[in-house]
């Protein structure tokens, strides 16, 4: 195991980008080259969709799992997916133990080689990871080659083309591509004719990639991206480039927000800059923050994952394999557009079904 950290931090020397977007399977491409998965994934999805059937089965011993999430951030999406995530394997009546390590996205990778290595030594049966950059995608790689646990990646749903047959058990979460699209068409109809937009970035990675590439080529033709900015990931790094931003090129008619914490920062910077025709400004993921900025009416639009699916998934996935039944090797969970012409009623509607095991609060 020391040996592992200690390859893993030597690759942290070398600066690299991202895969590409054309490196990953996209979900129609995967399934025409692996056709006998779409029984495997409709069989989760109604398990997801359906109320829990508890495990037929006996468990010698509880199942270990690990969880190396990068909850320390304003989005609330990895601390609802860790609660549902528990709160289904209890409902499913699997017995578990469960140790989890947090850190910052994009910025504390070595903090994350130590603990996938803590973790490891406890010898666990599950490890629940992401995959954004090409730092953690050589992590995953040693992963995969020296371990027997298996790998479940969180926040991603496009196998990478260069694994091949050799893939972690289970890819788990939002397409982002797919999201993109959604954002595109609400942008594409709500500005009609020549418009001037902005894309503001999170981290360099493959997440962003898919998200502002998604965006930029499936919105109207007739917009025009004026600018677009990395940032750091975090809110502050969002308001400082929107502040940038806003000085370069007043007049946008909207501003792409690749995530929740880069959405709630361009916002801190309307607020500092007060512009007299603010521009339209999306949130990513529908959490708490942005469905309170849109019913304030500073958020115009929020695309919102129905965020509990992916943590379910996980946890009918593990139950299927302990009763070895196939497991699919993607679940990708559905997203809902929620602008400023809903009703609160309407919007909360969404809220309790997104939320409806990390909550738990029922749903009507």
């Amino acid at each position: 195991m020391c040996r592992l950290g200690v390859i893993l931090l030597c690759f942290f020397s070398v600066m690299a980008q991202a895969a590409s977007v054309s490196d990953y399977w996209g979900h129609s491409e995967f399934y025409q080259a692996h056709p006998e998965q779409r029984a495997w994934l409709a069989e989760l999805s109604s398990a997801v969709r359906d109320k829990p059937q508890p495990l037929d089965q006996k468990q010698p011993e509880p199942v270990r799992i690990g969880l190396v999430y990068p909850s320390n951030q304003s989005s609330s999406y990895w601390v609802d997916n860790e609660a549902a995530f528990r709160t289904r394997l209890q409902q499913l009546g699997i017995r578990f133990e469960l140790q989890a390590r947090y850190t910052a996205p994009s910025t504390e990778l070595d903090e994350q080689v130590a603990q996938i290595r803590e973790l490891l030594e406890w010898e666990p049966d599950y490890l629940v990871y992401t995959l954004d950059s090409v730092q953690q995608k050589m992590i995953i790689e040693r992963l995969m080659l020296n371990h027997d646990t298996k790998l479940i990646l969180q926040n991603i749903t496009t196998p990478l083309k260069s694994w091949g047959d050799r893939q972690p058990f289970l890819y788990a979460g939002f397409d982002h591509v797919e999201g993109a699209q959604k954002l595109a068409a609400y942008f594409s109809g709500e500005f009609a004719g020549e418009s001037q937009y902005a894309v503001l970035f999170r981290n360099r990675g493959v997440v962003s990639q898919m998200r502002g590439t998604g965006f930029v080529q499936s919105v109207d033709r007739r917009h025009r991206l004026v600018a677009s900015y990395y940032t750091d990931s975090s809110r502050e790094g969002g308001k400082q480039a929107a502040r940038r931003l806003l000085e370069e090129h007043p007049g946008l008619d909207y501003i792409y927000a690749c995530s929740t914490d880069v959405a709630l920062g361009v916002l801190d910077a309307l607020t500092l800059t007060k512009p007299e025709q603010p521009p339209s400004v999306n949130g990513w993921g529908g959490g708490p923050e942005e469905v309170d900025e849109l019913r304030r009416g500073r958020l115009d639009v929020v695309l919102m994952r129905m965020n509990d699916d992916s943590a379910i998934a996980m946890a009918e996935a593990i139950k299927r394999d302990l009763e070895d039944r196939p497991v699919p090797q993607i679940y990708s969970g559905t997203f809902v557009v929620l602008d400023r012409s809903m009703t609160d009623a309407q919007i909360e509607r969404y809220v309790r079904l997104s939320r409806r095991a990390s909550s738990g609060r029922a749903v009507e």
